[in-house]
């Protein structure tokens, strides 16, 4: 019997986020008011990665929604922005978006990704004056505040909180035990997100796995 093999996009993206947050730190300030260039520089390269696969994260959780919840096979709704896929899998699945645009997961998501998208197409480059380099902001978000280990830490928190509430609210379940890369030969489970309805998954296997850790 032939087995197949596949890949998981979003404990990819996880598992970059976590290998980055273990290179910041909390302090982005030299003694004083003035930011200290090699803080600031090393957690704002190790944090852009992070706000960056973070939206990778995202939607690669839609496309998986998509593709292998909705099984649709086709090229031109995964090419869609995020809001019009979120809009798709609602009406798809006939439920209600509207509640949870307003919990703080969602708000933390648009944050995030206002600084991305600021950051990616940056235009500005002057800062500030002075003798060093004055906090300033980037997407609304002061950078000693935003580009700091803890802050990273909540911000992936939230966006995991986000795609368990969407999930959840469409009735679909997480594998949080899955691996990078997956074969189909125990229960054809492979995906992050998957649909009990479609697979039949022995659960006990998952019960067993946390009595393990424990």
């Amino acid at each position: 019997m032939a087995f197949n093999n596949f890949m998981n996009m979003e404990r990819l993206t996880l598992e970059i986020i976590n290998d980055h947050i273990l290179n910041m730190t909390d302090d982005n300030y030299e003694i004083g008011t003035f930011l200290s260039i090699d803080e600031l520089t090393n957690n704002m390269k190790n944090g852009f990665v992070i706000i960056t696969q973070l939206s990778c994260f995202i939607e690669s959780f839609f496309n998986t929604i998509i593709n292998s919840c909705m099984n649709y096979n086709g090229e031109s709704l995964l090419k869609c922005n995020i809001e019009e896929k979120i809009d798709l899998i609602f009406l798809y699945y006939e439920k209600d978006w509207s509640n949870i645009k307003g919990q703080n997961p969602w708000s933390v998501y648009k944050k995030t990704t206002k600084v991305r998208n600021e950051m990616i197409h940056f235009k500005r480059t002057y800062i500030g004056d002075g003798a060093g380099i004055p906090d300033f902001e980037i997407g609304g978000q002061k950078v000693s505040q935003f580009f700091t280990k803890s802050n990273m830490l909540l911000l992936m928190k939230e966006h995991i909180k986000l795609v368990k509430l969407i999930a959840n609210t469409l009735e679909l379940s997480i594998y949080e035990e899955g691996s990078i890369f997956e074969c189909d030969g125990r229960d054809n489970l492979v995906n992050y997100v998957y649909d009990k309805k479609i697979i039949d998954i022995d659960e006990s296997r998952f019960e067993s796995n946390n009595q393990n850790k424990q």
